[in-house]
């Protein structure tokens, strides 16, 4: 390992490129040689990184608890600022890829945790069992003089699992409850502590005390993508496959819209007209059994799509070949909404492709 930098050394000094085109589903490690034949080489090098990101490409941080890669959707364009050993921090596109998923069946009596097979993509998964967190905490005292809400720690499940969360909340100085924001997932190892810590701005608050229980031994309290595979552009989510029980999950995506094409073309549309295509939905994917937002559909970071509609002669069409400002982020697939600066007589319909897209980010060492 080795830091690189300099005055004015940009990582194209080292023999590196700053500038790095990303296919849908590609990812990048920080300084990387990408060179298996070198020994040491086959990941990154460390150093301190400046990312200037593109619309479509993530900063993703690796969870050594968890097993996954965390940072799905953004908003384009934002620049980060870390330190990377060369393997923990890593770029990727992975638009029109599989990337979560929602537990909507937990199933039961499972000893061990069943494969789990995606239908296409060539995504890898694995399942986590319980115990979890119960969703509700029981808070032993509530301590003395606290002008903010302490911070609840919940000690991590074992490597492979998911760690739960809460909040407290106060009831004049003192803590009166803690609600459960991630219930988590493989506390195999028993019932975990649970530690008030102060607001850094709270020097008086003292004293809450706090205990929660296990719930879900037996179930899959998550599904985990350890692997986002390959981009999927047949516009059909795939499914999920265990290996026994009743367990079942639904797939998060992070794919936006490619193209679109023209059901029913409308008209008053007048070809002086603005015509523009967003979309919306899914709000969410599938129906949760347990509450793990985190993992579930809060992964995703969802951006409407900004698309302008081309239109016909003057009764004003729909036609194809719009141009794309922007396919968006969705979870699942979305539903067009067409906005127009004329009242169109009959209103058009338009059918969505969903996918993924190749993206350009810029890197210079910090």
């Amino acid at each position: 390992m080795r830091l690189f930098g300099g005055s004015g050394q940009l990582l194209s000094t080292y023999g590196q490129p700053n500038t790095i085109t990303l296919q849908a589903g590609e990812c990048y490690y920080f300084n990387s040689n990408q060179n298996p034949s070198v020994p040491g080489q086959g990941t990154g090098n460390a150093g301190w990184f400046n990312a200037r990101l593109g619309r479509y490409t993530n900063l993703q941080l690796y969870d050594p608890i968890t097993n996954i890669w965390r940072g799905i959707g953004d908003d384009g364009n934002s620049q980060r600022l870390g330190y990377s050993d060369g393997t923990q921090y890593r770029l990727a596109n992975q638009s029109g890829c599989a990337v979560g998923a929602t537990v909507t069946t937990a199933g039961s009596a499972y000893t061990a945790a069943p494969t789990v097979v995606a239908s296409a993509g060539s995504s890898k998964w694995v399942a986590v069992l319980g115990p979890l967190v119960s969703t509700t905490a029981t808070v032993v005292y509530g301590g003395t003089n606290y002008t903010y809400p302490p911070f609840v720690r919940i000690d991590p499940p074992p490597a492979g699992g998911v760690c739960a969360t809460g909040i407290a909340v106060l009831s004049g100085s003192a803590v009166s409850s803690i609600t459960i924001i991630n219930q988590g997932a493989g506390y195999s190892g028993g019932t975990p502590n649970v530690v008030l810590v102060n607001d850094p701005r709270d020097t008086t608050g003292s004293g809450a005390t706090a205990t929660v229980t296990l719930t879900g031994s037996g179930t899959v309290a998550a599904v985990l993508c350890i692997d986002h595979g390959n981009p999927i552009t047949s516009g059909t989510v795939p499914t999920l496959t265990f290996g026994s029980g009743s367990a079942a999950a639904t797939v998060l995506m992070n794919w936006g819209i490619t193209t679109y094409a023209v059901s029913t073309p409308g008209t008053g549309y007048s070809n002086s007209s603005f015509v523009a295509l967003t979309a919306i939905g899914p709000a969410l994917v599938g129906s949760p059994t347990y509450t793990n937002p985190d993992i579930q559909d809060g992964l995703v970071r969802v951006r409407k799509a900004d698309i302008w509609v081309t239109t016909g002669a003057s009764t004003g069409p729909l036609t194809t070949g719009g141009v794309i400002n922007d396919g968006g982020v969705y979870r699942g697939i979305p539903t067009a909404v067409i906005s127009s600066s004329a009242t169109p007589t009959t209103v058009g319909v338009l059918t969505l492709t969903m996918g993924g897209f190749t993206d350009t980010s810029f890197l210079t060492p910090a």
